[in-house]
């Protein structure tokens, strides 16, 4: 197994800290909690509520749920607009399709219908091929986003001739507490901190926008950086950062494993001169 030897490896990983820093554990790393992030749902967004009736104008063809928290929110912003039973008529008319078992979950609750289910790894390209089959020229696709945007998985809709209309059911806010977020300055100030996962452009942004309201430098010139996806490694180069390590899945355990065995390649490298 990939072993981390002990090394700091920090994360800006917010809604899912304690599986991350339990990953890093596992692979004897010691892990650096900075969350970037801190996720709001709101049903009542006017936004939300907006899209949703654009939605049921449109009588989509296919609607694709994303996350289980993201499915919930959708069907409690229906119910406070007073349009659930419009919106379960909808989809009894749409092919369903879900990215993984927790929108499954949800739904299966609800007691609404799936006609697909992207296998695992569960990600934008597993939803992409459980379509293949499907014509979507001319065809109208609503996409539960899961707190930014995902431009791979509505290009890719798009290029095949479908009308995407996207639904944003809550979205990534700045933590409340930025303590967290300063203690990885320190460590990076320290040069202590040996590897950062970043796991969207999200978490990048906060990052840089809290140390420059702290008059603080963001020194990863020394570390080496993770990203998980294009998107995340675009705004990693928006600051002048280039990643070092970049996983073949799109999941975190895929990210940790990935960091583990780039770092335990240079570390052999580094010995070897």
């Amino acid at each position: 197994m990939a072993d981390f030897q002990g090394k700091v490896i920090a994360f800006l990983e917010g809604r899912r800290a304690a599986e991350m820093a339990d990953l890093i554990q596992r692979h004897n790393g010691t892990p650096l909690a900075a969350p970037c992030l801190r996720e709001v749902h709101a049903p009542d967004s006017p936004v939300l509520q907006a899209s949703i009736a654009a939605v049921l104008d449109a009588r989509p063809d296919a609607v694709v749920f994303l996350t289980g928290v993201g499915t919930t929110t959708v069907f409690e912003a229906a119910e406070h607009m007073q349009r659930e039973a419009d919106l379960r008529a909808a989809f009894e008319w749409a092919i369903v399709v879900v990215r993984g078992p927790k929108p499954t979950a949800v739904l299966r609750k609800l007691g609404v219908r799936i006609d697909l289910t992207a296998p695992a790894p569960n990600t934008t390209a597993e939803v992409l091929d459980v379509l293949d089959g499907v014509d979507l020229q001319g065809k109208t696709v609503a996409v539960q986003l899961y707190g930014e945007p995902n431009p791979k998985l509505s290009q890719s809709l798009a290029a095949r001739g479908a009308s995407v209309l996207e639904l944003a059911p809550y979205v990534w806010d700045r933590p409340v507490d930025p303590a967290p977020i300063v203690g990885l300055l320190d460590a990076l100030d320290r040069r202590s901190v040996d590897a950062l996962l970043v796991t969207s452009q999200a978490q990048v942004e906060n990052l840089y926008s809290i140390a420059d309201e702290s008059a603080r430098q963001v020194r990863l010139d020394d570390v080496a950086i993770a990203a998980q996806g294009p998107v995340a490694e675009a705004a990693l180069e928006r600051h002048g950062l280039h990643a070092s390590i970049r996983p073949t899945h799109a999941h975190m355990g895929a990210l940790v494993l990935a960091t583990a065995e780039y770092l335990s390649a240079t570390s052999l490298q580094g010995a070897l001169n």
